[in-house]
């Protein structure tokens, strides 16, 4: 339960909003500008924060906006969000000429031309900040924002799985083939955060921000992470620990340690894994290269874009591009699958509340079709000859065609439904052919035939969309200690059973679906 008082704008409260930013002045330290200034910068460790009070022809709206900002700031809302609010206020402020009657249908018809999700936030920014300021005509605009007050999800689209997939094989065959270390270095970042990201759920900004020194081996010969985690534990009763070092694999060390030997004639003195000299090396600007010591968001998508405009247009032509934040998804989603518990996930992932990563739930189901239909070209592939034996998961490889297999190719052979067996049926552990490696889909009346895979497909189709449900319920419904961080031993082998149970039906699934594939690679 949480108190929370309506404040309304006066005049003659000016002083204790005042006060309120002197306060916040002399805590923080970071803040330039005086409360009566045009500008406010907030200085932050990871951004700058530039509040432009530039609505002074709208008279006392502009002095509102700057005490309804400090007194957010001032009461905990993070100074991005409060900022955000902000830019929407004033753009809102610029439509109506200040919010005058008259000019309420121009709001509206902005809010048409506006995407789901601006027009959610904007109109949610306007009435909050009209009834701070208790405007003469709250009431009208605030009845227009109120027909956009639906929450829009805030789970991102996936790019496409396949296209995904081809990420992963042009960047696999990439360095595979690199003949030099510059070559290697360009894009050694991708790399890196391709192979880190997708196994532990980390935000892009921990990823640029990780210290030169972020691995370690203990004497017990494990290897260890440390983690900038960017969110602070909240202070509301109840909240997570957010563990910032997470256990990883020699694998992951090592390539930490690559990267750190590829990049030491750069960094002499920067803090920061991930090397920006190293990166300018590689990219030509027609502006001055400022100073900087680290990587951010604009430089990491450069890079990427980069990456698809050399190496995988030419190659695979256009694809859907895969973002910095997408891993993060990708991992939370292969945890959930491995059966891992709302609280472990909410530590790794560091999040300091266990329901903040439910809306990553809404992608369980895309992403267990996708691996199923993934795994079935797979394994259509195989039966082929097509595929490479050895390759890893995830990583597909484009091979020449060769020859379907035809019945006389096999030595041994037993007629089964629908087929052959080219097992002897006594060693059969599995049951029904369908779900089989040794099995042969050969059937005599092919309609007849396909039927009988259509249905089984479409059982197995009703049993995964069951089994996610279940998962979900389990996960939710587990009790959890978060001031100890304990959970429900009996709950989790639970879970762990069903996601087993999914992986089973996936696996089936993903087998019969090879046999109706019309679409070849």
């Amino acid at each position: 339960m949480e108190s929370i008082e309506s404040v309304t704008f006066k005049l003659g409260d000016l002083h204790d909003y005042k006060e309120m930013f002197r306060q916040l002045k002399r805590k923080g330290g970071n803040i330039t500008g005086d409360f009566e200034d045009y500008l406010w910068v907030f200085k932050e460790e990871f951004s700058n924060f530039h509040f432009e009070f530039d609505c002074e022809v709208y008279g006392e709206i502009n002095l509102a906006l700057k005490c309804y900002s400090v007194q957010k700031i001032y009461n905990g809302i993070s100074t991005q969000n409060v900022r955000q609010n902000l830019g929407h206020i004033k753009e809102a402020i610029r439509i109506t000429r200040g919010f005058r009657l008259n000019e309420l249908a121009h709001l509206e018809d902005a809010f048409n031309h506006f995407g789901i999700h601006k027009r959610f936030t904007m109109a949610a920014s306007i009435r909050e900040f009209l009834i701070f300021f208790n405007h003469r005509y709250k009431d009208a605009y605030c009845d227009l924002c109120a027909n956009y007050k639906t929450k829009v999800s805030n789970v991102r689209e996936l790019p496409n799985f396949h296209d995904i997939l081809l990420f992963d094989l042009a960047l696999d065959e990439y360095f595979k083939t690199c003949t030099s270390e510059e070559e290697k270095l360009q894009y050694y970042p991708i790399f890196l955060w391709w192979r880190l990201t997708r196994i532990i759920p980390m935000r892009p900004i921990e990823f640029y921000l990780l210290s030169r020194d972020c691995t370690m081996k203990d004497k017990e010969d494990r290897y260890w992470m440390v983690l900038p985690r960017r969110k602070n534990s909240s202070k509301y009763p109840g909240s997570l620990k957010i563990t910032d070092t997470v256990q990883v694999n020699k694998e992951v060390f090592e390539l930490v340690e690559d990267y750190k030997q590829l990049t030491s004639a750069y960094e002499a003195v920067s803090p920061y894994l991930i090397s920006y000299k190293a990166y300018r090396k590689f990219v030509k600007l027609n502006t001055r290269e400022r100073a900087q010591e680290k990587i951010g968001a604009f430089q990491f998508i450069n890079m990427i874009d980069r990456f698809y405009d050399d190496v995988i247009i030419p190659k695979y032509g256009n694809l859907e591009r895969v973002k910095p934040g997408d891993t993060r998804h990708f991992a939370f989603c292969n945890m959930m699958l491995q059966g891992f518990n709302m609280l472990t996930i909410a530590r790794i992932g560091g999040h300091s509340s266990l329901e903040t990563q439910l809306h990553y739930h809404k992608h369980l189901d895309h992403f267990a079709q996708s691996f199923v239909h993934h795994a079935a070209q797979k394994l259509r592939l195989k039966r082929k000859n097509l595929w490479r034996l050895n390759s890893e998961l995830g990583t597909q490889a484009i091979i020449a065609k060769s020859k379907i297999y035809q019945a006389s190719d096999f030595q041994e052979k037993y007629k089964v439904e629908h087929g052959y067996c080219t097992d002897h049926p006594s060693r059969c552990n599995v049951g029904d052919c369908r779900f089989c490696d040794y099995y042969f889909f050969s059937p005599e009346d092919e309609q007849l035939g396909l039927a009988w895979l259509i249905d089984c497909s479409k059982v197995l189709e009703s049993r995964l969309k069951e089994q996610l449900e279940l998962i979900r319920y389990l996960t939710k419904s587990m009790n959890y200690d978060c001031p100890t961080l304990m959970y429900q031993q009996s709950g989790q082998e639970k879970l762990s059973l069903a996601c087993n149970e999914l992986r089973r039906f996936m696996d089936q699934k993903a087998m019969v679906d090879s046999y109706l594939l019309e679409d070849e690679l």
